[in-house]
């Protein structure tokens, strides 16, 4: 009985965890030049509810963002504590827990966070970078703008001329993707 007992909870834990998704971040910060700076920096973003781990990189000056799953990640929120320590940030990338293989302009819910991928390949990729309007530069937005026609890119709001059925959403924010390149 104790064996069935044990073999049932096996099972249920196993599903349990099997269905979760998950992403982390790897920022880069324009500005650091010292280890103050990067401490700085790193307690500022420690602020933040939905972050649950973070790794500096002095050399790199970048962050890995270890996100809390059961929290709405915002981006925004993280650019504006990079800036409250009194530096930029460079690049985000978002690495997902497994490849994604989306097409252009598909608008995907990854762990009740609403994602809009653009010119996205037919290879399938696990990094992407974020390319919304604050996070790039004006022409880089012009550029990627042409290759999509949903309003949810200007506004960064999900709406429902734009980006329907999706239910559950932990937010009405849509964050903008590419694939990396590198």
């Amino acid at each position: 009985m104790k064996k069935q007992f044990i073999l049932i909870l096996f099972f249920l834990f196993s599903s349990f965890f099997s269905f979760s998704q998950s992403f982390n971040s790897v920022i880069t910060v324009n500005g650091l030049t010292c280890a103050m700076c990067s401490f700085s920096t790193q307690k500022s973003l420690e602020k933040l509810d939905f972050i649950k781990e973070i790794t500096a990189d002095l050399e790199s000056t970048s962050f890995k963002l270890v996100f809390d799953d059961s929290k709405f990640i915002d981006f925004n929120m993280i650019q504006e504590k990079v800036e409250d320590a009194g530096f930029f940030v460079g690049t985000i990338k978002v690495n997902f827990d497994k490849n994604l293989s989306p097409d252009n302009n598909e608008h995907t819910v990854y762990n009740k966070n609403l994602f809009h991928f653009i010119i996205a390949n037919t290879e399938s990729s696990s990094t992407y970078n974020l390319i919304d309007k604050n996070f790039i530069s004006d022409n880089d937005f012009e550029s990627f703008s042409q290759f999509t026609s949903h309003a949810c890119y200007l506004t960064g709001a999900h709406n429902e001329s734009c980006c329907s059925n999706h239910e559950n959403l932990k937010s009405k924010k849509v964050f903008h993707l590419e694939p990396d390149s590198e």
